[in-house]
């Protein structure tokens, strides 16, 4: 019985583990596929991939939202 209990015990970890793993790689992945625009939309609905300045306006860049 001591046994059964230890080796449940084990594969409940295993999952739990396994289970957060993939959690943090989606959040990671997520983070990379930020976009940012212009607030004020200087040049429509162009889009960049990093943070930083407006080149038109110079204002500071935000994330769009999906």
């Amino acid at each position: 019985m001591k046994k059964f209990i230890l080796v449940s015990g084990m594969v409940f970890a295993m999952f739990g583990t396994f289970a957060q793993t993939q959690e943090s790689k989606k959040s990671k992945t997520e983070e990379k596929k930020e976009v940012y625009q212009c607030p004020m939309k200087c040049e429509g609905t162009k889009t960049y991939t990093k943070k930083g300045k407006c080149p038109a306006c110079t204002m500071d860049l935000k994330v769009v939202k999906k």
